[in-house]
């Protein structure tokens, strides 16, 4: 699928941007410039990393960064979405700052030297994370105004508020090797999580599970799916054998989607949308 943005080249109409949009994971750095006014994205790239084992992700983002020029610009705004599995949930009521690392690392294994970071996703959950310390910096450096989010944060926070996603009971976002779910029942969240999956059949059998496990009945719950995933592509086909309610999500309703070419609203889905989750 050909995916473009409207405009004559990069250094003429994303002069005009005063957002910049990062999503950082092992597999994809991607970028989206926008005019927050009109809520209009201007330029966007991505980055694909095929081998993290010879070079860092900071490595990956500050080539990335020169080849497309960003640190010569200055942004109103930078947000940051960040991807690893080293995350955890914890309720409000029981969270303790001085206890957010060791927290972690009971629940994911040991977080050796890095930064521990925590979301609120809402008055009631947070979400504790960690970070490489030299990923950080090189962001503080280049953008030292940036706010960074774990990207479960940011789908999770977009589960619970979006207009479009008011009736959804569950929320997938697909990558290459894993997916990340949101489950709410009566508008509560019930579910944050990451899979790693090789293979459709692996996506299929989580949606499976979470739906035996949170009691869910396949005729009557809402699936909705984002990520760059083909309407007619055959995890989609198989999912509608076993779930009636499943579809492709629509973005935010005030984002200019005509200055997107080529491209369903459910693609780069927190990457776009992201400018609603603050």
């Amino acid at each position: 699928m050909s995916v473009g943005i409207n405009h004559t080249s990069f250094g003429q109409l994303s002069l005009l941007a005063d957002t910049l949009v990062i999503e950082l994971s092992d597999s994809l750095i991607q970028f989206c410039e926008f005019q927050t006014e009109q809520n209009k994205p201007l330029f966007l790239c991505n980055y694909p990393i095929e081998n993290i084992i010879n070079a860092s992700l900071n490595e990956h983002l500050i080539t990335a960064i020169k080849h497309f020029q960003f640190s010569k610009k200055t942004y109103k705004h930078v947000h940051v979405n960040y991807f690893n599995q080293q995350f955890t949930l914890c309720p409000t009521s029981f969270y303790d700052p001085g206890n957010n690392r060791s927290l972690l690392e009971f629940n994911t294994a040991t977080v050796s030297n890095k930064l521990i970071f925590t979301d609120d996703i809402n008055t009631d959950v947070k979400l504790i994370f960690a970070i490489d310390e030299s990923l950080k910096s090189t962001l503080d450096l280049i953008f030292p105004n940036h706010h960074l989010k774990h990207t479960v944060t940011v789908l999770a926070k977009l589960m619970l508020r979006a207009e479009e996603l008011m009736k959804e009971n569950i929320l997938i976002q697909i990558h290459s090797n894993y997916i990340e779910v949101i489950v709410k029942q009566e508008q509560k969240l019930v579910l944050a999580n990451q899979f790693t999956i090789t293979t459709n059949e692996d996506i299929l059998y989580y949606v499976l599970f979470i739906i035996e496990q949170y009691q869910l009945n396949p005729l009557t719950a809402n699936l909705t799916i984002v990520g760059n995933v083909d309407a007619t592509a055959e995890l989609v086909t198989s999912l509608k054998k076993y779930i009636k309610n499943v579809r492709l999500a629509l973005g935010n309703k005030t984002i200019i989607w005509s200055s997107v070419n080529g491209m369903p609203q459910h693609f780069n889905y927190t990457l776009l949308n992201r400018l609603f989750c603050e």
